[in-house]
């Protein structure tokens, strides 16, 4: 049970897919298709339905987004989606055949624009992408959740909400270098793209202002109700070899080596650590 002051983990809602209104082309990760997705309430909301043959990426694209969401940054509400993969237009070629489990996610604006796309862009849309996006907070949440696949393709911007939001998570709990999840050692470093290149340009003050910003992203995960992660068991029936006390377990001791982790990768020392509490 967890207590008053701690900030609770919204549960995860079962979907499903009920038309497919196009193909995203864009994916590097996954077969992604813009979708109308039915909620349990009976209303349809349009998102985005990733298929994978790889449970983990399902896994690990839900409980990134469920503590992305407890921590308030832009990660669009998730779902687990249900596909039955008949409803795809025969002029898309797809190699998943039956009803399948699939992680979703509704869209984050009316139109959205990749970074990557924005740098493509204007000049006017580049600049609001810039200014309504927080890298050091980023970073901090890569590396607290061990995600080594961050690029400007998945950080997006919607104009019409002038916000920057953070997608494709299913790199996540120790990345694609481990052929295992590797969740038995919360010390594992993995790339961090936002911070490993760029911070050969940054001054003293720059980096430090990381660690701060870092510091202040654990302090408040570490008053998250961890032990409500997926309290559908939703990771169990998606791979019963995964245990969804493992992933707790690894995040609730990466709380406490993330900070360290990045001083590690700035070369500056360890600013201190907020007391534990209880």
């Amino acid at each position: 049970m967890r207590n008053s002051d701690q900030t609770s983990l919204e549960p995860i809602e079962i979907v499903d897919v009920v038309t497919i209104l196009g193909q995203i082309t864009e994916g590097r990760d996954a077969e992604t298709y813009k979708a109308d997705l039915l909620r349990p309430n009976g209303k349809t909301v349009t998102g985005y339905v990733k298929l994978t043959s790889d449970p983990r990426k399902i896994i690990a694209e839900l409980v990134s987004s469920q503590l992305g969401h407890a921590l308030g940054l832009k990660i669009p509400r998730p779902f687990l989606a249900i596909l039955d993969t008949s409803i795809i237009p025969e002029d898309i070629s797809t190699q998943f055949t039956g009803t399948i489990a699939c992680f979703a996610s509704k869209q984050a604006g009316k139109r959205t624009y990749s970074l990557e796309r924005c740098i493509q862009g204007s000049d006017l849309v580049l600049s609001g992408a810039i200014a309504n996006f927080n890298l050091n907070e980023t970073a901090s949440f890569d590396e607290l959740i061990a995600n080594d696949d961050r690029h400007l393709g998945n950080i997006v911007y919607a104009p019409d909400k002038q916000e920057c939001w953070l997608i494709d998570h299913g790199r996540a709990l120790t990345g694609s270098y481990w052929d295992l999840w590797g969740l038995d050692d919360p010390t594992v470093s993995v790339n961090n793209v936002l911070v490993d290149e760029p911070q050969q340009q940054w001054d003293e003050p720059m980096r430090r202002q990381v660690i701060r910003d870092a510091t202040d992203l654990v302090a408040k995960c570490s008053q998250v109700a961890m032990e409500e992660l997926d309290m559908d068991d939703h990771i169990a029936k998606i791979d019963p070899s995964t245990d969804r006390q493992d992933i707790i377990n690894f995040l609730q001791a990466r709380i406490h080596h993330t900070v360290s982790l990045l001083c590690q990768r700035l070369g500056i020392h360890q600013l201190p650590f907020p007391p534990q509490t209880h």
